[in-house]
């Protein structure tokens, strides 16, 4: 059975939180100040806010149908033909998310760490281990996640220490220079970097909840500790460095730990990054069994074959990964996963949602 126990408020949050945060941490704010240049911390900031848009339109959708998870419902509102290939697209989704952390904390570790280390090994370590924890069932993938967040929590200890060092306050005026047009273009690849919220729409059966609103404000708390974290990062980096820095550094974060120096710790920046290899594994982990759930609804079996599912799964991303140490085919594939994070998290649930509303459908109460 995937479904032991219901899950607790508190151990969502962990879940959401952990899922959300990932790679993106070292790369944040390049992306997000190609436009706005210093006021990237802005962009990062309405990034988190459209995000929580996106959450309240998953939420309601998801307490129409609260006694069922997505890959359920979806065919009460769209028929079984047009549900099977949805739950098919997401499930192919999931699977590539998993793949896109991995490969891209693989890239990072293999530039910055493991420089000669095959990459097959990276990519197989990365695989094997997030696999394994996905065959498991959601209430124990959650016990592991709240294990985790002990090691989260010492990542963001060391980057409040290292960041805080010198820098230049002048970085940040004068605020909004850059224009509204800028930020807000920008808050459109802020916005990717919040993806993990999603999960709702398939654990909302599974959560133990006194009322539904409760449940929102859950999501709303794990999204705004994302949303403070990811901000505090674009303000640390923005502090340290130039704006013609920010547009040419695709990993400030690491930058900054490379050059503080601690008395206890000789390289700070390695051991930040091999802790933080366990909390990208719980993105990968997560998606990792959202794909093997949403594929087994596609084909019929929802409450069998679900961990050969995710071996399978796990080694088609194994074999596609090894085509991942060519930089240039991370970038596109990168591009390609942005368009379908902005359809799968934001499009399709807002089109099903309205669906749902112009035919009526509902579910139990």
């Amino acid at each position: 059975m995937i479904h032991l126990e219901k899950l607790s408020l508190n151990q969502l949050i962990h879940l959401v939180v952990l899922t959300q945060v990932g790679v993106s941490v070292l790369s944040i704010p390049f992306a997000e100040s190609r436009h706005s240049g210093y006021d990237s911390w802005i962009s990062v900031f309405i990034g988190g806010v459209i995000a929580q848009a996106v959450i309240l339109i998953i939420y309601i959708l998801s307490s129409r149908y609260a006694d069922r998870s997505l890959p359920q419902y979806i065919f009460a509102i769209v028929g079984k033909p047009i549900g099977v290939l949805l739950n098919i697209m997401i499930g192919i989704y999931c699977a590539e998310s998993s793949l896109m952390v991995i490969v891209s904390y693989a890239d990072v570790l293999n530039r910055w760490v493991l420089i000669r280390t095959p990459w097959f090994v990276l990519i197989g370590f990365s695989v094997g281990i997030a696999a394994f924890i996905a065959t498991s069932s959601l209430r124990s993938m959650a016990t592991i996640t709240q294990s985790i967040l002990f090691m989260f929590l010492i990542c963001i200890l060391i980057i409040f220490i290292s960041g805080t060092g010198k820098g230049d306050i002048r970085h940040f005026f004068p605020i909004g220079i850059h224009g509204i047009g800028a930020i807000m273009r920008d808050s459109i690849h802020a916005f990717w970097a919040y993806a993990g919220y999603e999960l709702l729409l398939y654990v909302f059966p599974s959560l133990s909840y006194r009322k539904k609103k409760d449940v929102i404000i859950a999501m709303s708390a794990a999204n705004g500790f994302t949303t403070l974290f990811y901000v505090l990062i674009a303000i640390i980096v923005t502090f340290n460095f130039s704006e013609s820095q920010l547009k040419e550094i695709p990993e400030p974060m690491v930058f900054i730990l490379r050059q503080f120096k601690w008395p206890v710790v000789q390289s700070l920046d390695i051991v930040f990054m091999t802790v933080w290899l366990s909390v990208t594994t719980v993105t990968a982990y997560v998606y990792f069994f959202l794909s093997a759930r949403y594929l087994a609804f596609a084909s019929g079996k929802a409450r069998g074959n679900h961990t050969y599912i995710v071996w399978i799964v796990g080694i088609i991303c194994f074999l596609l990964g090894l085509w991942g140490s060519d930089r240039q085919m991370i970038f596109r594939f990168s591009s390609y996963h942005n368009l379908a994070t902005i359809f799968v998290t934001a499009i399709l649930p807002t089109l099903l949602l309205l669906v749902s509303l112009g035919r009526g459908k509902r579910g139990i109460q």
